[in-house]
């Protein structure tokens, strides 16, 4: 199992009695390094923004039903072979290791980042034979229905097969992310220069919708600000993730050079792309296939793909109320990423944009969703979901 570099945050859940209630209510929990999102009593994500990499991101992030997955595993004969899809990823700092289910004494304190194997479930209560102990569902993500790329610190040092399970490439695509190269030259997406978290805030720590605003500074060799990021983010129930990005030039003029590197992204894990059996890319006409797809202009376009034997999806929204349209960088080896930089470098300069430029004290308003489901687009309702996003103001 590949080692995860990744840090710590803090949180004070308890185990509780029950079964995986349907989520209808989000909790956000803010720690020194991460915000934690849970759903009902379930895991979410986790937003990382202070833990020592190049930008801040969303890792894990877990669609509805891995739970249920989990468990179906843990009690189904010859489905404990693949022991990290067996596995839950620790979300909040200071989880607590209970040595029943519903004890409230503390055993052990666990890190954010931590992988631990499963072997049993009882209401929302996780048994890790590990460490001989119970954990609450709500610290935690199951690896079974983790819909984006786990980060591994140590590559593998020659060329393997892209269907190998431990085929990793691009470093710099870490779970959910907003960046883009060419920023007056600068590389952020490329992680040649940083993206450094200023201030998070709860806004609206609980509820059907939960919101956290977010200001980061992309920062130039000398780690001086160019841009200031001030990002609205809305945690649906639902599992949709609303991010409203405004961009503001703070130490003068600002270009946005044509480049397909960016901007608000995804990365799936290997089972799940196109280039994997049981995998599929469809856009709201329902076109198919990531070549048909990549650099096209659409509303939303849904990749699905297998983790096990459960088929997951994570769509990418374009918000009508953004300046102009964006094209979507979607791969059959993963990335799925949506800009409105790039015409040219999209359409083999069929269509020539100038370059986008904002004086000093001016900003751009960008606007996109990420929606995560179990299913397909269609049994997911991804046309309904999208329809109420750019419905929203």
């Amino acid at each position: 199992m590949p080692r995860l570099a990744l840090s710590a945050l803090f949180s004070l859940c308890v185990i509780a009695a029950g079964s995986f209630a349907a989520a209808d209510e989000v909790l956000l929990t803010k720690g020194e390094q991460v915000v934690t999102a849970t759903i009902g009593d379930e895991g979410f994500l986790a937003y990382q923004f202070n833990v020592g990499r190049k930008k801040p991101f969303f890792l894990p992030v877990a669609a509805a039903g891995g739970f249920t997955e989990l468990k179906k595993r843990l009690e189904t004969p010859g489905s404990n072979q693949d022991q990290l899809l067996n596995s839950v990823f620790v979300i909040s700092e200071g989880a607590i290791l209970r040595s029943t289910p519903r004890s409230r004494d503390a055993k052990e304190t666990l890190k954010f980042g931590e992988l631990l194997v499963a072997s049993k479930i009882e209401g929302n209560a996780i048994y890790i034979p590990a460490k001989d102990g119970w954990l609450s569902a709500m610290n935690v993500v199951p690896i079974a229905s983790t819909v984006v790329r786990l980060i591994n610190d140590e590559i593998p040092l020659v060329k393997i097969d892209k269907k190998d399970p431990r085929y990793y490439d691009h470093p710099h695509h870490k779970g959910i992310w907003f960046s883009i190269d060419e920023i007056n030259g600068l590389k952020h997406w490329a992680e040649g220069h940083n993206i450094v978290n200023k201030s998070v805030e709860l806004v609206t720590p609980k509820g059907e919708t939960a919101v956290m605003k977010v200001v980061n500074h992309w920062v130039n060799e000398k780690n001086e600000p160019v841009l200031e990021e001030t990002s609205t983010i809305r945690i649906h129930a639902n599992r949709l993730i609303d991010y409203d990005a405004t961009l503001k030039a703070v130490a003068g003029p600002v270009t946005f050079g044509h480049t397909k590197e960016g901007m608000f992204a995804v990365r799936v894990p290997n089972s799940m792309r196109e280039i994997m059996a049981g995998a599929h890319v469809v856009s709201d006409a329902g076109v198919e296939g990531t070549k048909a797809l990549w650099g096209q202009p659409t509303p939303w376009i849904d990749y699905e793909g297998k983790i096990g034997d459960a088929l997951y999806g994570v769509t990418v929204m374009d918000h009508p109320g953004n300046f102009r349209p964006s094209r979507y960088h979607v791969r059959d080896y993963g990335l799925f990423a949506i800009s409105p930089f790039g015409d040219p470098d999209y359409t083999n300069k069929k269509v020539e944009t100038p370059p986008h430029e904002l004086k000093q004290g001016e900003s751009v308003q960008l606007r996109y969703g990420v929606y995560v489901h179990p299913g397909d687009a269609k049994a997911a309702d991804v046309a309904g979901t999208f329809k109420k996003f750019a419905e929203t103001k």
